[in-house]
């Protein structure tokens, strides 16, 4: 339980979810709206990215303690 009190953890999660569901969402999604495709492909990975930052950063300072 205290690892959740480390917020970037929970934020990390957070973002990974809707990145994936971003990301799914383009791949899925018939493609007649080419622009919102584009967009929710690009946020997709823009979500991913900082998530997996996040949860990079709480890796590093668990290992210099």
């Amino acid at each position: 339980m205290n690892k959740l009190y480390d917020l970037r953890i929970v934020i990390g999660i957070f973002f990974l979810i809707i990145g994936f569901l971003l990301m799914g969402y383009a791949f899925f999604l018939d493609g007649s709206l080419e622009e919102n495709i584009k967009i929710n492909l690009y946020c997709g990975l823009l979500f991913l990215s900082f998530g997996l930052l996040m949860l990079l950063l709480k890796t590093k300072r668990n290992r210099s303690n």
